[in-house]
């Protein structure tokens, strides 16, 4: 068989759109059905707990997560595969305090950050990896008053479609997906960082505050599945007293065992009426209801991941600009059947929640934070088309 592949090996052509094309095994078409198979890095996906701060662009490159082979499916001769992630990051001190865990620093970071295709967990140069997304570059801003303090940084358009293995970075059973970052400024000094995920205020540093997801599609394209969604928000003011709240919800009804969502959602949200900034948290879950905040136990029980479709994280929305665009991804796959007790089967909701509460300054309790657009988009892949 491993001959037969060899022998089928095509080469490697880039697709359009964004997709970066990779190699891999090779299966005739004719003997496969169409197949999704939807995975993720999960809970406490980052590596590390911080980056170095250099003067010189990709001088300290590395691997803040990656999505191995123990989940990333197997790859065959043409595969499509999407990948989608979201990273946060937060900036060191402004002034020296009890939670610095190294020098402070008063400029405003650079990060880069970018999806490669890699033989190991550890890998992150040219050499040895191939680019599946293009780089990101986000400025975190640390100076006052502009201080966001918290960066997120979401991949939504990577991916590789899968051609000829003697291309390939990596062997086809041991391929890594991995998510490459680096920090700068002309400024920076030795001993300054930038903490991966968040940091309390006794210093410790919090994770989980990313992930990278991945969708393989095997002889079927993402264009042949249909979107489902909302752009209606259920809220359009909302007062920043650090309670949970849901902002936009879809009724998803039929959930089946073994079905799959691909989900991405987004808002902007305005704060140019308050006088601070205001800390805004956002994530994504499966729910029993378009009011709760949490996944109840009959989600917990029907779907993977505890109904958790992505991580909770943030920043803080600052004046000026006054306005924040906050986007989100994620995947879940459900374990059985939304059917009640009783065999009645029940509608479950994906629901955008978000934490609002000011920076600095107390608020009010006339303020408010305003959304003007949001929406959620959800890609169903039926149960038949696991694989």
């Amino acid at each position: 068989m491993e001959r037969r592949r060899r022998q089928l090996t095509g080469t490697v052509v880039a697709l359009a759109g964004g997709l970066a094309s990779v190699p891999a095994g090779a299966i005739d078409a004719s003997e496969r059905d169409p197949q999704v198979r939807v995975v993720t890095s999960g809970n406490r996906s980052e590596r590390i707990k911080a980056l170095p701060i250099t003067r010189r662009p990709g001088a300290e490159r590395r691997v803040v997560m990656s999505l191995g082979p123990r989940r990333l499916p197997d790859l065959m001769r043409g595969d499509r595969v999407r990948i989608t992630a979201e990273l946060g990051v937060t900036t060191e001190c402004y002034r020296l305090q009890p939670r610095c865990r190294r020098s402070p620093y008063r400029y405003d970071p650079r990060v880069r950050t970018q999806l490669v295709l890699a033989p190991s967990p550890k890998a992150k140069g040219k050499r040895r990896t191939m680019a599946i997304s293009k780089r990101r570059h986000e400025t975190c801003t640390q100076r006052r008053p502009q201080y966001e303090h918290h960066c997120i940084l979401v991949f939504g358009h990577a991916g590789f479609h899968v051609r000829a293995p003697q291309r390939l970075p990596c062997k086809l059973e041991r391929c890594h997906v991995n998510l490459v970052a680096d920090v700068h400024h002309p400024r920076a000094s030795a001993n300054e960082i930038l903490v991966v995920g968040g940091q309390r205020p006794s210093g410790k540093i919090k994770g989980d505050r990313g992930r990278i997801n991945a969708i393989r599609y095997r002889d079927t394209l993402p264009s042949d599945f249909r979107r489902t969604g909302t752009r209606q928000l259920r809220r359009r003011t909302v007062p920043p007293d650090l309670e949970r709240r849901v902002l936009i919800s879809k009724r998803l009804r039929g959930l089946r065992g073994g079905e799959q969502l691909a989900v991405t959602a987004g808002f902007r949200e305005d704060v140019s009426s308050l006088p601070y900034a205001v800390r805004t948290s956002v994530y994504l879950i499966l729910a029993e209801s378009p009011r709760h905040t949490r996944p109840g136990d009959f989600v917990k029980a029907h779907a993977f991941g505890f109904g958790e479709i992505s991580e909770n994280n943030g920043q803080n929305c600052t004046k000026p600009p006054g306005t924040c665009v906050y986007r989100k991804v994620g995947v879940l796959e459900m374990r059985r059947d939304a059917v009640t007790p009783r065999g009645h089967r029940k509608p479950l909701y994906v629901n955008v929640v978000t934490v609002l509460g000011p920076k600095v300054l107390e608020a009010r309790g006339r303020d408010r934070v305003r959304f003007r657009k949001g929406s959620i988009q959800v890609v169903r892949f039926p149960p038949r088309l696991r694989g």
